[in-house]
């Protein structure tokens, strides 16, 4: 097995006096693909932005294809291949859906090892061919979402965190999603962080349980849904796909 993508030792980061992520280690491979779940303030979205260098831990250390970049901006992270979909959307409103992947493939192309995606691929990937004209701010939210992951893909990501990419999605969407997810790991590593159980299911990748800003158990959906302990923590009662 060869060395981490990404690695991070130690990481802690506290937000007045409020520890939302404690003495974490994590490694994740070039082709991994992994799921973080756990219930608000459980410090799911506080990791992701340590591991994306949104966030700049208080203890611990990162390292990156072998470089250590613990304090560097988001923007070195993104350079280096971390590419990061937040919460909600972020995409240029005033521009049509195919100026919003042209302009994200540029912000990091120089800086990437191969030629910038062509647009119109990851557009007909995305299921978005149909709307490159459009002004981003026309799109529902759900196609919003589709637009922004493709924003992602067009950095050339070698590691693309998702952070509830599912939000405003159709469950046939989701699904695509799924599919979308399982491809783009032949190319990345893959980390989501998700509240909806069923996506989580089946994405049939190894999961992490958040709790009070530690990951407490690390293993496969099947192993984690018969956790008498998280079933009662995260799902309610036992409920098999409770949102948290």
């Amino acid at each position: 097995m060869g060395a981490p993508f990404l690695k991070g030792e130690g990481l802690n980061c506290t937000f007045g006096g409020i520890r939302a992520v404690a003495d974490i280690d994590v490694s994740i491979g070039a082709r991994d693909l992994l799921c973080v779940i756990g219930p608000n303030g459980a410090g799911k979205s506080t990791l992701a932005g340590l591991l994306s260098g949104a966030i700049t831990p208080g203890e611990g250390e990162l390292v990156l294809a072998g470089e250590r970049v613990t304090g560097r901006p988001m923007y070195e992270f993104c350079r280096r291949g971390v590419v990061r979909k937040f919460q909600g959307t972020n995409v240029f409103l005033a521009m049509s859906v195919r100026d919003n992947l042209i302009v994200a493939g540029h912000g990091v192309a120089k800086y990437r090892p191969g030629p910038m995606p062509d647009p119109d691929a990851v557009l007909d990937e995305i299921g978005l061919s149909g709307e490159a004209d459009q002004c981003a701010t026309t799109l529902p939210h759900g196609q919003r979402q589709w637009l922004e992951i493709g924003m992602a893909m067009m950095c050339q990501p070698s590691l693309l965190v998702l952070d509830e990419p599912v939000a405003g999605l159709s469950g046939s969407e989701s699904q695509r999603l799924v599919r979308l997810v399982h491809r783009l790991r032949e190319r990345c590593a893959v980390m989501v962080i998700e509240h909806d159980l069923s996506f989580v299911e089946a994405l049939q990748c190894e999961i992490w349980v958040m709790h009070r800003g530690q990951i407490m158990r690390r293993g496969s959906y099947a192993d984690i849904a018969r956790d008498e302990e998280i079933r009662s923590i995260y799902l309610g009662q036992g409920a098999r796909h409770a949102a948290h």
